[in-house]
């Protein structure tokens, strides 16, 4: 049941669960089966949890990883379980394994390391509410630094872009390529001088040489880019494809999920305007060493009508990110 969809799956358990024992058993049913690994789907009796089983000689760390209540990873021996019990959310589950078979079928050398990463991805994005699809400011949001990615580090660090993309895992900035970090802002053409700071840390530079505040306006156009089509762009990218895992982590961590693409078919953005500051100490923001020990989570509203002398040209931020990653190589 190679590439089946998270209805398909469903409907695969569900009749198995019909046709179940009253007593204690399972129900096993491979589920790739030209892999070289051994996946199955499972159903248990009486518990009625639906299980993911991934075999493999890989040796990996034993842990648990629950990703939500009723829903757990379980690594041992090299190989992986994700269970489901029986009140959790059947459609999650059944979106959860499809997504996993994907990855299975394109996987690496590493494939039950690489799962685990997945599944810890999922964690996050599932930790954030994230997983019926993005609202309207988070699709910008990720546009936002997704166009960035492509326009302006991916041309300048080429697969070195791709793991700087630190954000959707929790970074406080978007990009990092220690000593220089960039935090992405995109707004909607309604209000292109406000841009706004979700916490203290965002705008910290403790540790940088420099930090680049990129802010962008966003409008609709019937001629703009669809996100679909540039997270598509992106991955047949052969600077991404490079870094193909940890890119895909990333948009999972930011709630980018492919079955929901059908919610984003009417939403095509075109870039307006792009404008870059440089962060120094007398750059308008609250940063940690500006507040009370008890006091965080600020969120703050910056004018950037009052940050000209802090703007800097595209090209600027180039060459500072370029220099940066030759005095690593």
């Amino acid at each position: 049941m190679a590439s089946a969809t998270p209805e398909q799956l469903e409907a695969s358990f569900r009749e198995a669960e019909a046709n179940g024992c009253v007593g204690p058993g399972a129900i096993r049913r491979r589920l790739i089966p030209d892999s070289e690994l051994d996946v199955f789907t499972e159903v248990r009796f009486p518990s009625r949890e639906w299980v993911l089983l991934v075999g493999s000689d890989e040796r990996t760390e034993d842990q648990d990883i629950i990703l939500t209540t009723g829903l757990t990873c379980r690594t041992k021996n090299g190989s992986v379980e994700v269970i489901a019990e029986s009140g959790t959310d059947r459609l999650l589950f059944c979106t959860l394994l499809a997504d996993i078979v994907k990855q299975l079928e394109t996987s690496t050398r590493t494939p039950v390391s690489a799962l685990a990463h997945r599944i810890r991805a999922w964690r996050r994005m599932l930790g954030r509410g994230l997983h019926t699809g993005l609202t309207p400011e988070q699709r910008l949001g990720l546009y936002g630094e997704l166009v960035v990615l492509r326009e302006v580090l991916l041309p300048t660090l080429g697969e070195a872009a791709v793991r700087a993309w630190v954000g959707p895992s929790g970074g406080a900035k978007d990009f990092v390529l220690p000593p220089v970090a960039i935090e992405v802002k995109t707004v909607s053409s309604r209000e292109p001088e406000r841009c706004r700071i979700s916490h203290e840390r965002q705008l910290d530079s403790t540790g940088l040489t420099d930090l680049f505040l990129v802010h962008q306006v966003v409008g609709t156009s019937s001629d703009g880019v669809l996100l679909e089509e540039l997270v598509d762009d992106l991955r047949c990218a052969p600077e991404v494809r490079a870094e193909l895992p940890h890119f895909e982590n990333c948009l999972l961590q930011a709630g980018w999920l492919d079955v929901h693409r059908s919610q984003y078919a009417g939403d095509r953005y075109a870039l307006v305007r792009r404008r870059c500051f440089s962060v120094t100490d007398t750059f308008p923001r609250v940063t940690p060493a500006d507040l009370p020990p008890a006091v965080s989570g600020v969120s703050y509203l910056v004018s950037l009508a009052v940050c000209g002398s802090h703007q800097v040209d595209e090209e600027t931020v180039r060459a500072v990110v370029a220099r940066t990653n030759q005095a690593k190589e």
